[in-house]
């Protein structure tokens, strides 16, 4: 059950997802898979190659690994679009993607689910995956959130003082 996001009054705060640090990465994979196959192509051509073949080997990998981590990057970015924004308003929720705006009164919150994994390294803090969170909602729609948002720990609080569900989730 959306509604037209004026309808909940003001924006309060408005949080924004930076996919930035997702798009650098999938710039270095491919710089990194061009690289690697350039220094890997000549050693293939050689006449030579029998004596090159770890490295043939070892380059072929990095740079079949690298051009799909950038694949997987690139399409992820864009499904979940450029300008993805949350705004928390007086009587409601409004989230907009790919030029799509949904909105919810508090009451439609019926979940809040916070996910920590147990450990966080430095791994998944480059990827962004060291916080996620799912928002239900009364009408079967969710909303899915990460630690690309702005803010995001904020925007659970906020949405749990606004809502019905209210509380501090325990942290996994």
């Amino acid at each position: 059950m959306t509604t037209d996001p004026d309808l909940l009054g003001p924006v309060g705060h408005r949080y924004r997802v930076s996919h930035v640090r997702l798009a650098l990465i999938a710039v270095a994979a491919v710089v990194l898979a061009a690289v690697m196959g350039a220094l890997t192509t000549p050693m293939m051509l050689s006449g030579y190659s029998y004596q090159y073949s770890t490295a043939i080997g070892f380059g072929i990998t990095v740079t079949v690994f690298a051009a799909t981590l950038a694949v997987f990057l690139v399409v992820h970015v864009a499904r979940q679009g450029l300008s993805e924004t949350f705004e928390v308003r007086d009587a409601g929720l409004a989230h907009t993607a790919k030029g799509r705006t949904r909105a919810w009164p508090w009451q439609a919150v019926t979940a809040v689910t916070p996910f920590h994994p147990r450990r966080s390294t430095f791994l998944t803090r480059l990827v962004i995956r060291d916080y996620r969170c799912t928002v239900a909602f009364a009408d079967g729609a969710k909303i899915r959130f990460s630690g690309a948002l702005d803010g995001h720990e904020l925007l659970e609080h906020a949405i749990r003082a606004g809502s019905a569900v209210g509380g501090q989730a325990p942290r996994r």
